[in-house]
């Protein structure tokens, strides 16, 4: 069973990678603001945009889970699987958005991001961290760093790719 202490270790990380995370999603709304003009007037930006927006606050959605005071592994385990879904759920709904209008894409970068996505793999395993979790495996909290940093360069790579993209 995963005891309490063994998450409090991880408060440390928590706090790190929240801060971080949060740093990357003020700077995603600067650059937001900054293009807004261009931004409205494409599908496939707005899309982008919440797709980049999504796995960027996935880090600090699960910073903000590791670190709650007191928590039983049942109820983490549940709270990263609610999570893990709601982050594919809204990775292919923006994929399907962005495929949509694939034909106004002008480069293959885009294209790949768009139907590869390398979100659906932290969604993926942020499922299974939770799933690992509620069996109260122990050392299943450290797939968590696996999945920060997914996140990290995958929300990276999408604002990049996003702010890039030259759309007429």
């Amino acid at each position: 069973m995963l005891a309490a202490t063994f998450y409090r270790d991880w408060g440390t990380f928590g706090q790190v990678v929240g801060g971080a995370s949060g740093a990357l999603v003020g700077l995603l709304f600067v650059a937001v603001a900054l293009n807004r003009a261009r931004i409205i007037q494409h599908v496939v930006l707005r899309a982008s945009a919440l797709q980049t927006l999504l796995v960027l606050m996935l880090p600090l959605l699960v910073a903000i889970l590791l670190t709650i005071p007191r928590q039983s592994s049942m109820v983490l385990g549940w709270e990263f699987i609610a999570l893990g879904l709601l982050e594919a759920t809204g990775d292919v709904i923006t994929g399907r958005w962005r495929r949509t209008h694939v034909g106004s894409l002008p480069t293959g970068k885009i294209w790949l991001v768009s139907y590869v996505s390398p979100n659906l793999l932290t969604a993926f395993l942020t499922i299974t961290a939770g799933a690992l979790f509620t069996a109260r495996i122990n050392d299943s909290v450290y797939l968590v760093v696996p999945i920060v940093l997914l996140a990290l360069v995958g929300g990276a790579t999408n604002a990049w790719l996003f702010l890039m993209t030259d759309i007429e």
